[in-house]
């Protein structure tokens, strides 16, 4: 098998519901009082409350200064703290999930093309059994030059690579004796044991881009936007609708989530979860500056006004 021939009737259907899910996107940094013990709490937090997952983000390292252009701020830059730092995502989420039963756990987005596909695929076939088959592997391709070629990986070629990546994913995931052939990942007849608790993992695809909503129509299992107004949003929903129907995929067959930055009135944030329920969006997914002590707080808040 090589790039283009895990054909789009191979991506299969996955049952996500009808009713307008809420996640939490949270980075655990490692710092004083942020490291395994309070993601334990974070998330044990996040299932009583009855919110539906919890998301982390990714980056393997980080620079104090950058000359790429971050993609979801109009000036193309983004607010890193001095000396960022994040915790694993796989790692995070396996903690989580030992002290969860119900929720979710996804990364959004993990830079899926700085990581090594068949390592990466055993790590989260890990993931995925340690958990009960709780995860949504969300997956983009970055935005950073720095940071690839401080990983010796080249950028330009990064689409391509991904292609190649989820498909050959899948294969290591599905297949008896996986083999697969391609111009980045090369491997004939491998015994990987054990399967994903499904055989499967799905796969949603960040980016607002043109070339991610074309890879989400053929490869992907879901949508996972970031920081669009409700006007942007509805533009690329439409696209995304389009898409799908030149590969003869429904609109059933593809998550759409969106996550949101969110900083302004609870008010807001209510007024834009309704907004994406009446568009049709399946999850909002919502990251805000929680505070070490009061996160409890926040989060009960957060819970009550969108009815949860």
């Amino acid at each position: 098998m090589g790039l283009g021939t895990a054909l789009v009737a191979n991506v299969k259907r996955v049952e996500w519901g009808n009713a307008l899910k809420i996640g939490i996107v949270q980075i655990f940094d490692g710092t004083a009082g942020r490291g395994i013990e309070h993601i334990c709490e974070f998330a044990e937090q996040v299932e009583q409350l009855s919110f539906d997952s919890l998301w982390v983000p990714d980056h393997v390292i980080f620079f104090d200064s950058y000359s790429s252009k971050y993609p979801h701020t109009p000036d193309g830059t983004i607010d890193f703290k001095k000396d960022q730092g994040i915790l694993e995502p796989a790692m995070c989420l396996l903690a989580a999930g030992q002290v969860t039963s119900r929720i979710r756990l996804g990364t959004s987005v993990e830079i899926l093309t700085e990581r090594n596909p068949v390592i990466r695929a055993r790590e989260m076939m890990t993931l995925d059994v340690s958990t009960n088959g709780r995860v949504e592997y969300g997956v983009g391709i970055g935005w950073s030059e720095e940071e690839y070629a401080a990983l010796g990986i080249p950028f330009a070629d990064r689409g391509r690579r991904a292609d190649e990546y989820i498909e050959a994913m899948r294969v290591l995931w599905s297949d008896e004796r996986p083999s697969y052939h391609g111009k980045y990942v090369n491997f004939d007849n491998v015994v990987f044991e054990p399967k994903p608790l499904n055989r499967r993992i799905p796969i949603v695809i960040g980016g607002n881009s043109q070339a991610a909503i074309s890879r989400v129509a053929r490869l992907g299992d879901g949508w996972h936007g970031w920081n669009l107004s409700i006007a942007e949003l509805e533009v690329i929903l439409g696209d995304i609708h389009t898409k799908l129907q030149e590969v003869s995929r429904d609109r059933a067959s593809v998550k759409l989530n969106v996550g949101i930055p969110f900083k302004g009135s609870l008010q807001d944030l209510k007024d834009y979860a309704d907004h994406c329920k009446s568009l049709g969006v399946d999850e909002l997914i919502i990251a805000m500056g929680f505070s070490r002590t009061r996160f409890q707080d926040q989060l009960a808040e957060l819970a009550a006004v969108l009815g949860l």
